[in-house]
C-alpha cells in the first residue's frame, strides 16, 4: 500500500503551508492559492498534504506527534536545521543517535516536524 494523503487541522491554514513550500519542498495543488480555508500542497514523490483549518481551538496535536522527512544523506538535514534557525524558528540541535543525524522544528500550527537521514548516509 501507497501513502496517498495526510490531512491536518490547523491554525493559519497559509502559514503552515507556507512552512511545507519553502522548508520540505511540497507545491501548491490548489487554484485558490490565497485560501483561509484548505491547501493542498504535493511532494515530490505524489504524497499530499492536505491542510484544513481547524474548527475549534481546543483542538490541538498530541505533544509527541510528529512529520518525518527522510534525506540521503547528512547534508541536507544540516541544511534544513541552518535555514529554520536562521528564519527564527523553533528547532533543535542536530543530533546523531543510532537513529541518524535528526533535527526537530515546530511549524505553525504547533506540527512538529523531524528531518532525518539513516546512519552511515554522508
Amino acid at each position: 500500500m501507497k501513502l496517498n494523503h495526510l490531512d491536518l487541522q490547523v491554525p493559519d491554514v497559509q502559514a503552515t503551508a507556507r512552512f511545507f513550500t519553502r522548508y520540505c519542498g511540497f507545491t501548491s495543488h490548489a487554484k485558490n492559492h490565497d485560501s483561509p480555508a484548505i491547501a493542498i500542497l504535493g511532494g515530490t514523490d505524489g504524497f499530499v498534504l492536505v491542510l484544513q483549518r481547524r474548527k475549534r481551538d481546543t483542538d490541538v496535536f498530541p505533544e509527541d506527534f510528529h512529520l518525518g522527512f527522510l534525506q540521503d544523506s547528512e547534508a541536507p538535514v544540516l541544511a534544513f536545521q541552518e535555514r529554520v534557525k536562521a528564519d527564527g524558528l523553533e528547532v533543535s540541535d542536530v543530533i546523531r543517535n543510532n537513529r541518524g543525524t535528526l533535527v526537530y522544528c515546530r511549524a505553525p500550527g504547533g506540527i512538529l516536524v523531524e528531518v532525518s537521514c539513516r546512519p552511515g548516509a554522508v
